[in-house]
């Protein structure tokens, strides 16, 4: 056996037995706060600070200026499992808040999953999800996305690769019934 390689694959063992056996890290938290004042009453306050926990993190920001505008946002994010969450609140001075969620999922081996939702400060909504995954000779795709205003539309593609080519297929179709197919195969020069 190579004796330079002996040191290296220990080190390797001794972190992986470490990481494997690492406690899970305690709650910890910062912040900061800053006040801007200029003249004829010109000014803001602004601050901003995080928390951490095993698995989460939330962080919050806000700012005021002299002149009552401003907002708070708050953004948390949460992982395990194999999935990674992150929702993000933003909340006005005259109590209209604006939100979106998303994440994504991994399967093991298997496909990816991401979802995405939006909420403006009218109501209006917009949700979403895309899903990748491996095909017995290619991969593949299907998102959609639909409004609160009743559009939608999903479409799903695929990349297929066989014999120096590689042929491309995607699918539209939308919630009013419109539907459009392409597929292009392209070959590989000699």
């Amino acid at each position: 056996m190579n004796k330079a390689f002996l040191p290296t694959t220990f080190m390797a063992i001794g972190l992986a037995v470490a990481l494997g056996t690492a406690q899970p890290a305690e709650a910890a938290s910062h912040g900061r706060y800053v006040s801007v004042q200029g003249p004829r009453g010109r000014g803001f306050s602004a601050h901003r600070g995080i928390s951490r926990s095993p698995g989460t993190a939330t962080a919050t920001r806000g700012i005021q200026t002299n002149s009552d505008h401003g907002f708070e946002t708050t953004r948390t994010t949460s992982h395990g499992d194999g999935s990674l969450t992150n929702q993000v609140t933003r909340t006005y001075d005259d109590g209209q808040t604006t939100s979106r969620t998303g994440s994504i999922t991994r399967n093991g081996d298997g496909p990816v999953t991401a979802t995405r939702s939006h909420t403006g400060v009218a109501g209006n909504t917009q949700t979403g999800w895309s899903t990748i995954y491996r095909t017995d000779d290619g991969v593949g795709r299907t998102r959609s996305f639909t409004t609160s205003s009743g559009k939608s539309a999903t479409e799903t593609g695929s990349v297929s690769f066989a014999n120096g080519s590689m042929t491309v297929n995607q699918s539209l179709t939308t919630g009013s019934g419109t539907s459009v197919n392409r597929s292009s195969t392209y070959t590989r020069s000699n």
